[in-house]
């Protein structure tokens, strides 16, 4: 029985070398597995304690008379913030209004981003 040539050329000296890479291979793979899990079992958590989505009453369909004025939020959104709304803070809560951002404070803030940047 003959080694494969690798192995025939290598020699101890060069397998222990190797070990501190090997085991740090060994270590993320063991990092992995484990993160794996904990996802694994953070679904398992959540589709055992959490209600499901089927039993949520579906958005009703927005009516066709009725308009959409150009820069309102669609209702189709309003129903998603406010079920979010009751699934986190219940039943006694209650949406006062609900706006759309200005995007001034988008533009600032990339305007900072982009100035503080040093050119080359």
């Amino acid at each position: 029985m003959s080694l494969p040539p690798i192995l025939a050329a290598t020699s101890v000296e060069t397998f222990w070398s190797a070990m501190p890479h090997l085991t740090g291979m060994l270590m993320v793979m063991i990092t992995l597995a484990v993160l794996w899990g904990v996802c694994e079992l953070t679904a398992f958590l959540v589709h055992r304690f959490m209600p499901a989505a089927a039993a949520l009453a579906p958005a009703a369909a927005p009516a066709a008379d009725q308009p959409h004025v150009a820069g309102a939020i669609p209702p189709a959104t309003v129903a998603v913030i406010a079920a979010a709304v009751d699934a986190i803070l219940g039943k006694d809560h209650k949406i006062i209004s609900i706006k759309s951002q200005d995007s001034t404070w988008e533009k600032a803030g990339r305007q900072s981003v982009l100035t503080s940047h040093r050119i080359r």
